[in-house]
């Protein structure tokens, strides 16, 4: 496919010195359009080895307000980063609203370097190419620009670039030998760019082949782009605003059936005082032996926890945490996001929040406000909750590929039992804290939330996370319930 690139291309420094101004200016003034209309960008810029991507990264970064933008370089990753999957690192740097974030090299170029084998066979693994792309598609449906350069040039150039490299600054050749020399093996990577950039390649962010023999022709093509894309942006924002009419957020446009899931829990489950205490304790002395262990063989663990309010949530997470080392332990109360998270993608604030290897996190609460109490009340418009199930299930299966132990509880209780738990918070000057008016008024909205579980609970349990449905009007049984479940899944991963 490369092979069809006329890599004879070339701008004369007199006709490129007359088009680059009115280049700039023009995308000066695009930066500030976006950033009023909020709208996010992400320029990728990939290529191979000398190609010259910090050079034209230099030209493009020159027209931009230095406040509108940041420029990632990438290099091998961090202690902090080796102690997590891939993408997460790429996700923590993706873009507020009305900003742009330029990645000079990204996680295409991370999937050869650290996960492309050099052996006599090369291979990526499975799943590699998955979770970039499902990663650019959700901050696409957000409403993210993406744009994508990749800057080619043939093998005689490359060697011919190195060579002077290596003649005027040695340092620089050496340093970059451990963060990209794999880019330097041209025959060998060839196929696999190919292949990486046709499978990528889609029709709202296509890759754009830079032809870079010819540093100006190739700044002047980037600029060129750039600002065709820029432009389109803010077309399609412009069009979208005159005549969109914003999607019904109600609930109740799924089928009622949905709720038939919950129906099946048996509610009258429980279990004697004395019993509980019993294996309660050897819950929690089992649940710090398994930690040390995990933590021993730098395993992530997410527990999530969703449920009805007054359901038990804050019980069982106070009885896990009291058994788990907190120095590996970490309990994230996930309540509205603040102003500056609205700014982001949604599920960018739990990327920030996901446990490093050997640790554990405990939502209480989590990313699936998004297809429950953002649907409900409306704060989600309809294409944005139901896009979300897809979302939600590519991350969690990118997290249990990278070797995460993910396990997700919904504490199920009936009507009856809410009202009598709500009623002994109001009475009680110790739980008084734990009722709130939103508590009422949820509550009201029963049938509309219990529609909305049941379809929760039906799209997004998927071998890799499945949900554990935990009846829990008996407190006693819900806890050993839960911590017997988590103990028989770190158990399972530590077997394998």
């Amino acid at each position: 496919m490369l092979e069809q690139f006329d890599l004879d291309l070339a701008l004369s420094k007199s006709d490129y010195e007359q088009e680059i101004p009115g280049l700039r200016d023009r995308l000066g003034e695009l930066q500030r359009t976006l950033r009023d209309m909020g709208i996010p960008v992400v320029i990728i810029f990939e290529g191979w080895r000398a190609s010259g991507i910090s050079g034209t990264i230099n030209k493009i970064a020159y027209a931009l307000d230095p406040r509108g933008y940041r420029v990632h370089p990438i290099h091998d990753p961090s202690d902090t980063e080796q102690e997590h999957s891939l993408m997460w690192r790429f996700w923590i740097r993706t873009p507020e609203k009305g900003r742009i974030a330029i990645f000079d090299r990204s996680w295409y170029s991370r999937i050869f370097v650290e996960l492309l084998t050099m052996e006599h066979d090369p291979s990526l693994p499975p799943g590699a190419l998955e979770d970039a792309v499902a990663m650019e598609d959700q901050l696409e449906n957000d409403g993210t620009l993406i744009i994508r350069f990749f800057l080619h040039i043939d093998r005689k150039e490359q060697k011919r670039r190195l060579q002077k490299m290596e003649e005027k600054h040695p340092e620089l050749l050496a340093r970059g030998s451990g963060r990209h020399g794999k880019l330097k093996e041209y025959d060998l990577l060839l196929p696999y760019v190919e292949d990486v950039l046709i499978k990528t390649d889609r029709p709202t962010r296509p890759w754009t082949i830079v032809e870079a023999t010819d540093k100006h022709y190739a700044v002047a093509k980037v600029f060129r782009t750039i600002i065709h894309r820029m432009e389109e942006a803010v077309r399609a924002r412009e069009t979208a605003g005159a005549g969109a009419v914003e999607p019904q957020p109600a609930g109740t446009v799924t089928p009622p059936e949905e709720s038939s899931i919950l129906a099946k829990a048996d509610l009258s489950k429980s279990l004697p005082e004395s019993e509980y205490k019993t294996r309660i304790r050897d819950c929690q002395r089992r649940l710090g032996e398994l930690q040390f262990a995990i933590h021993g063989m730098k395993i992530p663990v997410i527990l999530v926890f969703e449920g009805w309010d007054a359901a038990g949530k804050g019980g069982i997470i106070i009885r896990l945490n009291q058994s788990l080392n907190p120095r590996c332990c970490v309990v994230e109360p996930i309540s509205a996001p603040l102003p500056y998270e609205l700014n982001h993608h949604y599920l960018w604030r739990f990327y920030r929040k996901f446990p490093a290897n050997g640790t554990i996190t405990i939502f209480d609460r989590s990313w699936y406000g998004r297809v429950l109490v953002e649907r409900v009340e409306g704060i989600a418009n309809g294409g944005e909750w139901r896009r979300a199930y897809q979302e939600i299930n590519a991350m969690e299966e990118s997290l249990v590929r990278s070797g995460t132990v993910l396990r997700k509880f919904w504490l199920h209780i009936d009507q009856k039992t809410q009202l009598a738990r709500f009623r002994e918070r109001e009475t009680d000057p110790l739980k008084k804290y734990k009722i709130t008016p939103d508590d009422w008024r949820n509550r009201e909205k029963w049938d509309e939330y219990e529609i909305a579980v049941g379809e929760m609970l039906r799209r997004t349990s998927s071998p890799a996370a499945p949900w554990t449905i935990v009846e829990s009007n008996d407190k006693y049984y819900s806890r050993v319930t839960i911590m017997e479940t988590i103990i028989r899944e770190l158990e399972k991963r530590l077997k394998a």
